[in-house]
């Protein structure tokens, strides 16, 4: 009979066969398994083996948007080239997220999810993309209010915590930019 230990231990290419493994190896060798295939999508390594072209490692996003699915390398790589390479702030992250979440891209929406997805994604980004320096502004007037309703004023008397008076227009202008892009980008096949 073939015990787990051997599988682990066998070299690459050897087929082993699971079901002369005992049920409880079978489960342990099942659950190894799919733990590896977590944390490779968690670390972002595309699986190669058959040589197709792998989407990137998606946490948050739907999986379709207005009945087609979603080219997750493409959108990667429209974000990388358009705005990633520019973000110098947390409030541009604010701006990145709330464009997604207003487009109503994203499965998941927390903000956790959204700076580990980014660092998965963009992993040499500036390091600012945090829950705790997004939610400054998901949690003031910006993150209530939706995007088309936003008014400067407002915003300056409703500034809260590490929020920054000057960051509304740069907000305002990225989230119109990444709303624009991203459309395009999505409805081009």
């Amino acid at each position: 009979m073939t015990t787990l230990d051997d599988i682990l231990n066998a070299i690459d290419g050897v087929t082993v066969m699971l079901n002369d493994l005992r049920s409880e190896e079978r489960r342990r060798f099942s659950s190894i398994c799919e733990r590896q295939r977590d944390i490779y999508r968690f670390l972002g390594i595309p699986n190669t083996d058959d040589g197709v072209r792998q989407q990137p490692v998606n946490h948050i996003f739907k999986r379709f948007h207005n009945g087609r699915p979603i080219d997750f390398l493409r959108l990667r790589d429209t974000l990388a080239t358009r705005f990633v390479s520019q973000i110098r702030y947390a409030y541009e992250w604010f701006s990145l997220w709330k464009a997604l979440y207003e487009m109503r891209l994203l499965e998941r929406t927390t903000l956790t999810d959204f700076a580990r997805q980014m660092f998965a994604w963009y992993p040499d980004a500036p390091k600012m993309c945090t829950a705790d320096s997004i939610g400054d502004y998901r949690s003031g007037y910006l993150g209530q209010m939706p995007s088309t309703l936003w008014d400067e004023q407002a915003y300056r008397d409703n500034i809260r915590g590490n929020q920054s008076r000057s960051a509304f227009s740069r907000i305002s202008l990225w989230n119109q930019e990444l709303r624009e892009i991203l459309k395009l980008s999505l409805r081009n096949p």
